[in-house]
């Protein structure tokens, strides 16, 4: 009994302890439980934080696509892609930029830094726009932390609110909060690209470096946890993009071939030089502005003053033994012509009784600039040397130099109101230019005073052996550099950009080849896909038709090479779509190239004939404070003055011209003229006399064709004492209707400025036959000029219309206008043409028929052409670096890079 007793006490205390552990073993599975719970709404957190992360990232980088846009196409981009306009956007974007190496620069001393100002500071440039080099304003010097342009809610909330409208909202309408759930916009900066060896400046701004490319942007999303209050970050992303200008290749001409170049049928090139690495046969030559030499035009600025009195004296020789300082005369021997008076002048001498300068003390008058009177020095009083000189009449500023080739006549009268087929027309070859027959000098046909300007049949501009720089009778023929792996990579790479296209081989036929756009869809032949007008219409850009094979050409030779090209284009009318324009830059990698004419697909483009020739030479400094001729340069002491003239813009490639005068700030050069005394050519060698006044030649097409059409020339700007000799009074600035003030008869002058050769336009570029109309050198009676259209709007490709002729200055806009003044640009002419911009073909050229082109043809095989009448027209901004078709892209991007700010 009792050990029963005791087995029932152990049962019961069992029990207990099973309830023990089943609790146990309960809440275990509950925690367990709760934990799977947790982790469940940890996951779920993670995959929404990644999801906003995802979000904000997509969108700053959509964001950063966009700005790019903006780069590409200013004009599009203020009314479609939400960029502020210059010149309402508020000034807080454009924070003011310090650049310099001195510290003073960040304490705001601007006066001590090399730079001081804000991004495209006129408010009538647009923001992004080219150019972007070399000045100042149009660069970008900021670093991320001090930007350029920087547009966030705190400055800009308007613009940053009108960006993200542009972005979100799907139907183009105002973006609401539902469509900024996903996150928005919140901040965009523009600063300087990558710069290597610059300077960092304590305000955060560049000075100094090489550049790597154009600008950095900027573009920071943010997610809100209430986007219409912006409260709540929930995440934020940050995109930067690096863009550079797209480096499109640098034509010197029309057509350019990198082997043996020959010319057959009328195949005319038009406004440049035609180049050949090899032998020259070139097209049909045409009347055009002479080449002194391989490097310069004739130095006209000899002659371009006008006046008859003794400006200068020119020493040739100083003589010795002068105990006195002796006084200088004038005498007149043919072929000077008697008739000037009233000339005076003083000289200095050295202890060695040498002559070490001349001053006119009276210009006098009368005087025959072309054939200036001889100097006379008395002989010394004992044994010496008599001191020899050059008068120059009416030339303080460029005069004539005894002695110095093509410094040592007046060649400015030589061109002076005649007319010619194409004023830039040239032929140079690296090796032979058959334009002489085989062999000969450099120059084909060297220049003289004596020649005809007007004769083709012994022009100057033909040069050949140019295989390298030696001034100056060679100028190395240089054939652009086009890497193929460069531009395939650049196509490839731009994927998603607009206007950037490559184009994979998928075997023969068509004109030649079938292609497939980034090597996906519809295989399509090479006309179809390059046509802007008709067939893809991609619009203006890169197009990048590439090898049967992938593998680059131009490592290749022989039969692997051939392999490697694609089969000839050989194109005709019908392949042209009722419409053919190749607009940007087309590269192609086919055997050969050719057209057998356009019929009437051509597309109307509006051309520009290139700028007007002018001197590189600088421009002649006049100090207002002291109403003389800024000559401290080499000046004795500070102060005196008493140096050379001081000159600015010396050889910068650009027209130079001194634009501040009479506190004007309109940043023009004003231009005086006056009607052109009697002057002499020297044409085949003998005087030909215009006898004033001289009436200008009729450039076969619309240029007035008033009988009081005459000639006039600059009245340039002189010192006081010159100016009263030549002119009657001290020269003035031009007033306000300087545009139309005839400087005959009152003290207006032009401001000081390079020499140039005012150039009357055509309204045609061609006839139908594509001969030329004549190009008139001249200035025009100021209230008859001929005002040609010359500015085509960027966005549209349409002309800006212009009046014929009028003389209301104040409806004249010289920016669009031909006129007396000088122009960057020449004359708007129409032509109808196939190719809008470059092409480069990787192996030969055979164009026949009646195809034109306008840009320029890059062949880097042999062109060799035996019938056709194709015509080639030279666009001068494809050199000036201001070229840009509508819809074409400026930049390309460099490198991209994001980051997450907050999670």
């Amino acid at each position: 009994m009792i050990k029963i007793r005791r087995f029932r006490r152990n049962r019961r205390s069992d029990r207990g302890s099973a309830l023990l552990v089943s609790l146990m073993v309960i809440v275990g599975l509950s925690l367990l439980g709760l934990g799977f719970v947790a982790i469940s709404e940890t996951e779920s957190a993670i995959a929404k934080n990644q999801q906003n992360a995802l979000q904000t990232q997509a969108i700053a980088e959509a964001g950063a696509k966009v700005v790019v846009e903006w780069f590409q196409d200013p004009g599009w981009a203020e009314t479609n892609a939400a960029m502020p306009q210059n010149s309402t956007a508020p000034a807080a974007i454009k924070p003011t930029r310090y650049v310099g190496q001195n510290p003073s620069c960040g304490s705001g001393s601007p006066g001590s830094c090399d730079y001081a100002g804000v991004y495209k500071t006129s408010t009538t440039t647009k923001l992004c726009d080219k150019p972007y080099r070399p000045n100042n304003v149009d660069r970008f010097f900021g670093s991320e932390n001090n930007p350029d342009i920087v547009i966030n809610r705190t400055n800009d909330s308007a613009a940053i609110d009108a960006f993200n409208d542009k972005l979100l909202a799907s139907d183009g309408a105002t973006a609401t909060a539902l469509d900024k759930l996903a996150g928005e916009v919140t901040e965009i900066k523009l600063f300087a690209p990558p710069i290597v060896g610059g300077t960092l400046n304590t305000p955060g701004y560049w000075s100094g470096g090489m550049r790597y490319g154009v600008a950095t942007i900027k573009v920071t999303a943010q997610q809100f946890q209430n986007p219409t209050n912006h409260t709540g970050v929930m995440a934020s992303h940050s995109v930067r993009l690096v863009v550079g200008e797209l480096p499109l290749p640098i034509p010197a001409g029309p057509i350019q071939g990198n082997a043996n170049v020959s010319f057959g049928g009328n195949f005319r090139v038009h406004w440049g030089m035609e180049t050949s690495r090899g032998d020259l046969t070139p097209s049909l030559n045409l009347t055009s502005l002479p080449w002194a030499n391989a490097y310069e035009r004739p130095h006209f600025e000899h002659g371009y003053e006008q006046g008859t009195g003794v400006a200068s004296i020119s020493l040739t020789g100083g003589g010795s033994g002068y105990g006195a300082a002796p006084v200088p005369s004038l005498t007149c021997n043919a072929p000077c012509v008697p008739g000037g008076s009233g000339f005076a002048a003083t000289s200095t001498i050295n202890g060695a009784g040498t002559v070490t300068a001349v001053t006119v003390t009276n210009p006098g008058s009368g005087y025959n600039a072309q054939y200036p009177p001889q100097v006379v020095f008395p002989a010394p009083g004992g044994p010496g040397v008599t001191a020899t000189g050059v008068a120059n009449v009416a030339a303080e500023v460029w005069p004539i130099a005894s002695g110095s080739q093509f410094d040592d006549v007046d060649y400015f009268h030589e061109l002076l109101a005649k007319d010619f087929q194409d004023p830039f027309y040239g032929a140079r070859a690296y090796q032979d230019n058959m334009m002489d027959a085989a062999g000969g000098p450099t120059q084909c046909y060297p220049y003289s005073r004596g020649k005809d300007e007007q004769s083709n049949t012994d022009p100057s501009y033909a040069f050949q052996w140019q295989d390298s720089n030696i001034y100056s009778t060679k100028k190395k023929v240089v054939f652009p550099t086009i890497v193929y792996d460069y531009w395939k990579h650049i196509t490839l790479s731009g994927r998603g950009y607009r206007g950037i296209y490559y184009f994979k081989y998928a075997g023969p036929g068509g004109a030649g080849g079938l292609f497939q756009k980034f090597g996906q869809g519809v295989a399509q032949s090479m006309p179809y896909w390059a046509n802007t007008k008709a067939g893809a219409n991609l619009g203006a850009g890169v197009y990048f038709f590439d090898t049967t094979n992938g593998a680059n050409p131009q490592s290749l030779t022989g039969a692997a090479r051939a392999a490697a090209l694609t089969p000839a284009e050989f194109w005709n009318s019908s392949d042209f779509n009722n419409s053919m324009l190749m607009q940007g830059f087309v590269y192609v990698n086919a055997t050969s190239f050719g057209t057998t004419g356009q019929g009437n697909n051509a597309v109307t483009v509006q051309a520009n004939f290139p700028g007007e020739p002018f001197r590189d030479v600088g421009y002649p400094k006049w100090n207002e404070a002291i109403g003389s001729w800024d000559r401290s340069c080499g000046e004795t002491s500070p102060g005196a003055n008493d140096g050379q003239i001081c000159r600015a813009g010396v050889g910068d490639a650009a027209f130079s011209c001194q634009t501040t005068m009479g506190g004007n700030t309109d940043g023009r050069c004003h231009i005086v003229v006056m009607q052109a005394p009697t002057w002499d050519s020297i044409d085949n060698n003998n005087p030909v006399t215009h006898t004033a006044p001289y009436r200008l030649p009729d450039c076969s097409s619309g240029c007035n064709g008033s009988p009081t059409h005459y000639a006039y020339v600059e009245k340039t700007w002189k010192s006081n004492l010159q100016a009263i000799h030549d002119y009657g009074q001290v020269c003035q600035v031009p007033p306000a209707d300087w545009i139309v003030t005839d400087g005959t008869s009152n003290g207006y002058c032009s401001f000081p400025h390079e020499p140039y050769l005012n150039l009357i336009f055509p309204d045609q570029g061609a006839n139908n036959n594509g001969a030329p109309y004549t190009v008139v050198v001249g200035w025009e009676p100021p209230g008859e000029q001929t005002f040609r259209k010359k500015a085509v709007d960027p966005t549209t490709g349409n002309v800006i219309n212009c009046p014929a002729v009028q003389n209301n200055a104040a409806s004249i806009d010289l920016d669009k206008c031909t006129s007396n003044a000088y122009d960057v640009d020449g004359a708007v002419v129409a032509i109808d043409v196939i190719l809008q911009g470059i092409l480069y073909v990787e192996g030969q050229w055979g164009s026949e028929g009646n195809s034109w082109f306008f840009g320029s043809i890059l062949v880097q095989d042999t062109i060799n052409l035996s019938s056709g009448t194709a015509d080639v027209w030279f666009d001068e901004k494809l050199l000036k670096g201001t070229w840009a078709p509508p819809g074409m892209p400026r930049v390309i991007v460099f490198s991209e890079q994001t980051d997450e700010q907050t999670q």
